[in-house]
């Protein structure tokens, strides 16, 4: 498979490679890197390291932290030249229910064309695509003049602390970079390349009531007394209009900044809405604006979790005198995380002052502007290996911890870009998490075409 801009050489190399990045990356997807459980993630770093010089790149440490440790790897050209900064992290989510899984998750199997094992897609597969792309240019002695820093963390998957830790110092390490290129995410439904500018960010909150000291008779005391899921019910309904296609928080939504070439975007994206209803499975969706608008545009309230009251087999009459709501909200830019948790305590609190409400995590949103030059060599990259249109996103719906590179002085202007590598059905935090092969290869392909497009650059 040879590329526009990439040399035979190096064509050659991945070609004559595959088998053993293959092999490496199940070496990483057998480690069961759960951040959110006790393991060793000191020793899994290490193993990570490791891995980074075998691949090439001969200069790494690990970064000590109050949570997770980081690791850092370089290979630097020339203090001139431009330098990216390639993100990713090795923790993982949960298996979850292993008999859910066909194959065993930490036993990479492949079925079907694809990688299965949990972190395949998110994010092991994706950001070994740039070790392997690192790899081939050295072994085709075609390494281009640029700086390539790799900062791999172990704890985005519970809330990136780590990573927050490091960047609110000085970040001495990445302080220089012009650009900080993120594969992850999933491509867009369509399979077609796809560049991404920023993505949402989060505010997860839980509610919780209690009305009386205990569950009681519904027929003894039905009536008079409370029932706290029913007041609670009544707070959520409050803060929504039409199911939640608005938000009825006075605030809710101050700050956001759409633009015009955002809303091109948007509409320029290769969309379906009923087919893919069909798929879904759904009768409706919540509104009736365009899908991709809604999803990319438009800040969102979302119910996760609604308990209160008996939760066993069969019917039990009682009045539940305790009741718990978890909520996400997912924001667009220039919301303010902080901000919007305050406008829904006080609208809670004027609607029942007996409903607690608890913040339990956040990412701020953050955007590039879709102008900036150094989407050029990575559109061009992309084209060079997929042969297909690139379809732009001004945001991913999900969330990162992309925003809080800003909080580097040296880097609060520079582009961040995210450059998803995954197939749109790689079941990321569900049971059979895969990555198919041709866009393990691909993301390999386009991180080496990228990086010698981006020495050529004029804009740093």
């Amino acid at each position: 498979m040879t590329t526009n801009h990439l040399p035979a050489s190096v064509d050659a190399a991945i070609d004559s490679r595959l088998d053993a990045y293959q092999n490496a990356l199940f070496d990483l997807l057998r480690q069961p890197t759960v951040s959110s459980t006790e393991g060793d993630m000191d020793e899994w770093a290490d193993l990570v390291g490791q891995f980074l010089a075998e691949f090439g790149f001969e200069h790494w440490k690990l970064i000590e932290t109050n949570h997770d440790p980081l690791v850092y790897a370089e290979i630097l050209t020339d203090p001139e030249a431009p330098t990216v900064v390639f993100y990713g992290h090795y923790d993982v989510q949960p298996a979850g229910d292993e008999a859910d899984w066909d194959s065993p998750p930490f036993e990479p199997t492949i079925r079907n064309g694809s990688i299965y094992a949990r972190g395949a897609g998110d994010n092991k597969g994706q950001f070994s695509a740039h070790v392997f792309a690192v790899n081939a240019l050295l072994a085709a002695d075609a390494f281009p003049t640029v700086n390539v820093k790799l900062l791999l963390e172990g704890g985005e998957e519970s809330g990136s602390p780590g990573l927050r830790e490091y960047l609110d110092t000085e970040a001495t390490e990445i302080a220089d970079a012009d650009l900080v290129y993120i594969a992850d995410g999933p491509l867009h439904r369509s399979r077609q390349p796809t560049l991404i500018y920023g993505h949402r960010g989060i505010l997860m909150l839980q509610l919780t009531h209690q009305t009386a000291n205990s569950d009681l008779h519904s027929g003894n005391f039905g009536g008079p007394v409370p029932n706290a899921a029913n007041e609670l019910v009544e707070v959520i309904d409050s803060m929504q209009i039409d199911a939640g296609a608005e938000i009825a928080v006075d605030g809710f939504y101050d700050g956001i900044l759409v633009t015009d070439t955002d809303r091109e975007l948007v509409a320029a994206i290769p969309a379906d809405d009923e087919e893919f209803k069909e798929e879904l499975g759904l009768t409706h969706f919540a509104s009736d604006r365009p899908y991709n608008e809604r999803l990319l545009l438009e800040p969102t309230l979302n119910i996760n979790s609604l308990t209160g009251g008996y939760q066993g087999s069969g019917g039990k009459t009682i009045i539940a005198h305790e009741a718990t709501a978890m909520i996400d909200c997912r924001l667009v830019p220039d919301q303010d995380p902080d901000a919007v948790f305050e406008a829904i305590r006080v609208h809670v609190e004027a609607v029942n002052p007996d409903v607690n409400v608890n913040k339990l995590a956040a990412y701020p949103p953050t955007k590039t502007p879709v102008d900036t030059p150094a989407a050029d060599n990575v559109k061009h990259a992309l084209t060079d290996v997929w042969s297909e249109k690139v379809v732009e996103l001004p945001l991913l719906g999900g969330s990162l911890p992309a925003a809080y590179f800003r909080n580097v002085n040296e880097l609060a202007d520079v582009p961040v870009l995210v450059v998803p590598y995954a197939n749109p059905d790689q079941n990321n935090h569900a049971p059979n998490e895969h990555l198919d092969l041709d866009c393990f290869e691909n993301g390999i392909r386009t991180s080496a075409a990228f990086l010698g497009r981006f020495a050529e650059s004029a804009y740093t």
